[in-house]
């Protein structure tokens, strides 16, 4: 069950390129438990799209892509872009960025260090150009691709609503399911964007129960999130607060507010039945230290890992 950290989202505010960004990513692969990275694929010459210092990473490191950042950027200004739009012509713009993230993978995997080992995927665009079946088309072609062992996912976001205006308002989490059945892949939830989509700390249990009962749970991410405004942003926005009580410190004030709990990590954790995958994505506060940021995701690497280290245990 490799350990994954989104150390995108908890690094310092203005994370320069160079030595601090390569400290960054060695800090957060040498605390305890950790297996890789989840690496955001953005599509702007980003570092983190720089196969160079995943290569020098260490060989056993498992590292997962996740296209959500590049997708979020490509609706800004497209609309009508993602792997499931019904506008075929935005459809084809996604098709071809996932090709982009495909050889990116391709790259890391042709040097020494670590590899990736699956890649999530997310069915944008909103409501009203998102179609299943055009979604069912991108995966097919992207499964023709020679991934060389690196599983495609599905990233559940929060779907459509007719009731509240969505974060991210992708396709529901039964046509995703019907579609992983199809193409036999896996489905990773986000704790908060369930939570958000439902606007629940029940939400999370019950995508949950839903994906183990098709059995096609592919990991678990944990992110916090808020049903009233923080510093941040507002209440029930996707900013990955972190775990409430993870720390006493002034920096830690945002989570008071959050709905994840060590308790609720457990009980996910206990109804998970042993996931493929569990990752950590916490965002650090915008006014955290670079200090502060690493703190951060020892403490949750820390929580997240004893309570998967426990279930093992109650499971014998």
């Amino acid at each position: 069950m490799p350990f994954i950290v989104g150390a995108y989202a908890a690094a310092p505010r203005g994370l320069e390129p160079g030595t601090p960004f390569r400290n960054f990513v060695d800090d957060v692969l040498a605390v305890p438990a950790v297996d890789g990275l989840e690496v955001p694929f953005q599509d702007n010459g980003s570092p983190w799209n720089d196969p160079a210092y995943l290569h020098a990473t260490a060989p056993a490191s498992e590292h997962v892509l996740t296209m959500i950042p590049a997708t979020m950027m490509a609706l800004g200004g497209s609309p009508a872009q993602g792997l499931a739009s019904s506008d075929d012509g935005g459809r084809k713009q996604a098709v071809e960025q996932l090709r982009r993230a495909y050889e990116f993978v391709v790259a890391v995997g042709e040097g020494p260090g670590g590899r990736f080992t699956a890649v999530e995927l997310h069915p944008a665009p909103r409501h009203p150009h998102t179609s299943a079946d055009a979604f069912r088309a991108s995966l097919d072609e992207a499964l023709s691709w020679d991934w060389g062992g690196v599983r495609l996912t599905i990233e559940h976001s929060d779907a459509h609503s007719d009731t509240y205006a969505p974060s991210k308002g992708f396709l529901s989490l039964a046509d995703e399911l019907d579609v992983a059945d199809e193409r036999g892949i896996g489905v990773v939830l986000n704790w908060a964007r369930s939570a958000i989509e439902t606007r629940s700390v029940d939400g999370p249990r019950e995508h949950l129960a839903a994906v183990v009962a098709r059995g096609r749970l592919g990991g678990l991410v944990f992110s916090g999130v808020s049903d009233a405004a923080t510093l941040d942003g507002a209440a029930w926005a996707d900013l990955h607060l972190p775990i409430r009580g993870w720390s006493d410190a002034p920096v830690a004030a945002d989570a008071a507010a959050s709905l994840l709990t060590t308790d609720e990590v457990t009980a996910w954790l206990a109804a998970a039945g042993g996931p493929d995958l569990v990752g950590v994505k916490i965002t650090s506060p915008s006014n955290a230290t670079p200090a502060e940021c690493r703190d951060l995701v020892r403490a949750h690497v820390a929580i997240v890992a004893g309570a998967v280290e426990a279930d093992r245990g109650r499971r014998g």
